[in-house]
C-alpha cells in the first residue's frame, strides 16, 4: 500500500507545482490580442506567479511555474499597458490551472505616461446595496470625469460583504475613463474558503490578482493583500509568506532603478503583525510611501528607520462612504455619514514623481478649497436643545493635517494666534448624534448614525477671548505645513 501512495503523492506534487507556463510578451501594434509575425517580443518584462518573478528574454519569451490558486500576471512596465476591459480594469493576468493553460502570450500596448503621475486614492467605498453605488457615482465618478487622474486606486473594502456588488461598482468607477487598480479589503474576502489561496477568489475573478506591482511614469507601485482570514468570519492583518517572497524578488529586480516606492494596502501598516518582515525588505528604498484605508478616519503616520534618514510616510485615506453611508440624507439623497473624526466624505489626489509627492484631500461635492471645518458656538431660538452643545471655544478640523501642522486663528483684529491641538470628538459629530437622539430624523428610511467616541487626530481649538465685543465677527483660520505642502484657510462668522 505504501508503494502506491508514495508515487501518487509525487505525481500530485509534480502536477501542482511542476506545470510550466510559457509564452511571449509582445508589443501588440494592431491591438488584436494575438502575436502576429510582424510584431516584436518585448525584453526585460517581469512576469510573476504571485511568488516567483521571471524576466522575458531578448525575444520577449518567458517560462514560469504555475502555483495552485495563483494568477500569472505581468508587472506593468512604464510606457506600456495591457488591454483594458469595458470597466477599465487592466487585463494583465490569467488563471493557468483553472483553464489548464500551458501557453500564454501577454499583449502590451504603447501607453503615454507623464513622469509625474496623478493618482486618485479612494478609501473604503464599502457599497452594500445599489443605493450605495448611486452615491459613489455622484460623489466620485461625476467629479473625476472632469478632473481625471492618470489612474484610480480604490483601497479595499469595495463591498460590505456583498461580493455580488463588485460588478455595478466597477461599472460606475470605470466610467471615469482611466485605468482602475483595485486593492482588496477584509470585506472583499471569500470567508467560506477552505484554503488561503481561495480567500480572494471572487475578487480575482473580477479585478485580477489581490497583490501585484506595476510601474507608471517614473514611479513604482506595490499593491498588497494584508488580510489573513480566520474562522467565523474573522481576520488578522498579516502578509503571507508567498507574498513576502514576491516582494523580495520584486525589490531585488527594481532597487537599482528606483529610490522610492509607493505601497497600497487596506489595513494600516501599524496593525500588520509581521510588519517587521516587510520593513526589512524595504531597506533599499530611500523613500517609502504607504497608503491605506480601513479605519473610516484619516491621518498620517511616520515610521522612523534605523538605516535611513527619511521616515516611512503613511497616509490613512479615510472612507468615500464616510461612516458606512449612515445618517440623514441631503437633497441629492446621499447620507451625511461623516467619518468618525469629523472629516466629510471624500478622496485624495496624489501627484508623485520619484520621491516628490503632493497630497490633497478633496471633499466630495465641495470646492477643492474646502479643507477646514470651523465650529463656533451658536445660540439658537428655533431648536434650543442644540444650545446644550455650546462651548466657549472655536474648533478647527483640518482634514489633511498631521500632528506637525501649525494652525492659527484671527478673530478679526489682524492678530494671528496659535490654536491648541485637541484630543477630542469633533463637535460636528456630537451635533449629528444629538439630533438623532432627539428624533429629528424619524420617518426617514436610513441607517442610524453611531455615537462617536473616537478622538480626531486633526482637531484644534482655542478659547474665545472674553473681551470680544458683542455682535458679529468674521474670523479666519489658517493651517500650514511645508512638508505636506499644506497652506489653507477658511472663514466663519462668530456671534458674541
Amino acid at each position: 500500500m505504501k508503494k502506491r501512495l508514495i508515487p501518487l503523492f509525487f505525481l500530485l506534487v509534480v502536477y501542482s507545482f511542476g506545470q510550466r507556463i510559457s509564452g511571449t510578451v509582445f508589443l501588440d501594434e494592431n491591438k488584436n490580442g494575438t502575436l502576429n509575425r510582424t510584431e516584436k517580443g518585448l525584453p526585460n518584462i517581469l512576469i510573476s506567479n504571485g511568488k516567483d518573478i521571471v524576466v522575458s528574454d531578448p525575444n520577449g519569451a518567458y517560462t514560469i511555474n504555475a502555483i495552485p490558486g495563483n494568477l500569472v500576471f505581468v508587472i506593468k512596465p512604464s510606457g506600456y499597458i495591457s488591454e483594458l476591459n469595458e470597466l477599465n480594469i487592466v487585463q494583465s493576468y490569467f488563471h493557468p490551472l483553472k483553464k489548464n493553460i500551458k501557453d500564454y502570450d501577454f499583449a502590451l500596448y504603447a501607453h503615454t505616461e507623464n513622469k509625474k503621475t496623478k493618482v486618485a486614492l479612494l478609501g473604503d467605498v464599502q457599497v452594500d446595496v445599489i443605493d450605495d453605488v448611486h452615491h459613489v457615482g455622484k460623489l466620485v465618478t461625476e467629479e473625476l470625469v472632469y478632473n481625471r487622474p492618470d489612474f484610480i486606486m480604490p483601497l479595499g473594502d469595495l463591498s460590505f460583504d456583498n461580493l455580488e456588488i463588485f460588478d455595478p461598482l466597477a461599472a460606475v468607477l470605470g466610467l471615469v475613463g482611466c485605468p482602475v487598480f483595485y486593492v482588496i479589503g477584509n470585506h472583499d474576502l471569500n470567508f467560506e474558503a477552505t484554503t488561503l489561496s481561495e480567500r480572494d477568489a471572487s475578487f480575482e475573478a473580477k479585478f485580477g490578482p489581490s497583490y501585484y506591482a506595476f510601474e507608471y511614469g517614473d514611479n513604482l507601485f506595490l499593491v498588497l493583500n494584508n488580510i489573513r482570514p480566520l474562522p467565523e468570519g474573522k481576520y488578522k492583518a498579516q502578509i503571507d509568506n508567498d507574498q513576502l517572497e514576491f516582494i523580495k524578488n520584486l525589490i531585488a529586480l527594481k532597487k537599482d532603478k528606483y529610490k522610492a516606492i509607493n505601497i497600497a494596502m487596506h489595513i494600516p501598516f501599524n496593525e500588520v503583525n509581521n510588519k517587521d518582515a516587510l520593513l526589512k525588505l524595504l531597506r533599499p528604498f530611500d523613500d517609502v510611501f504607504i497608503t491605506a484605508g480601513h479605519t473610516h478616519t484619516q491621518y498620517h503616520n511616520y515610521y522612523k528607520r534605523a538605516l535611513q534618514k527619511t521616515a516611512i510616510h503613511e497616509l490613512v485615506c479615510g472612507a468615500v462612504c464616510g461612516s458606512w453611508w449612515q445618517g440623514s440624507h441631503d437633497l441629492r439623497g446621499i447620507p451625511f455619514s461623516i467619518m468618525h473624526d469629523g472629516t466629510p466624505k471624500g478622496y485624495w489626489f496624489m501627484n508623485v514623481e520619484g520621491d516628490k509627492r503632493e497630497l490633497q484631500y478633496k471633499v466630495s461635492g465641495a470646492p477643492a478649497t474646502k479643507q477646514i471645518n470651523i465650529w463656533v458656538p451658536e445660540v439658537n431660538e428655533w431648536d434650543k436643545s442644540l444650545n446644550e452643545l455650546n462651548e466657549p471655544f472655536v474648533y478647527a478640523n483640518v482634514f489633511a493635517a498631521d500632528e506637525n501642522t501649525q494652525v492659527e486663528i484671527n478673530f478679526g483684529d489682524n492678530q494671528w494666534l496659535p490654536m491648541d491641538k485637541h484630543e477630542g470628538v469633533a463637535p460636528e459629530l456630537k451635533r449629528l448624534y444629538k439630533l438623532q437622539v432627539l428624533g429629528r430624523y424619524k420617518g426617514q428610511p436610513i441607517s442610524a448614525f453611531p455615537e462617536t467616541v473616537k478622538n480626531s487626530k486633526h482637531l484644534w481649538r482655542i478659547a474665545i477671548p472674553e473681551n470680544m465685543k458683542e455682535g458679529a465677527h468674521l474670523i479666519q483660520v489658517r493651517a500650514m505645513n511645508s512638508n505636506l505642502l499644506l497652506d489653507v484657510r477658511e472663514s466663519s462668522v462668530l456671534w458674541r
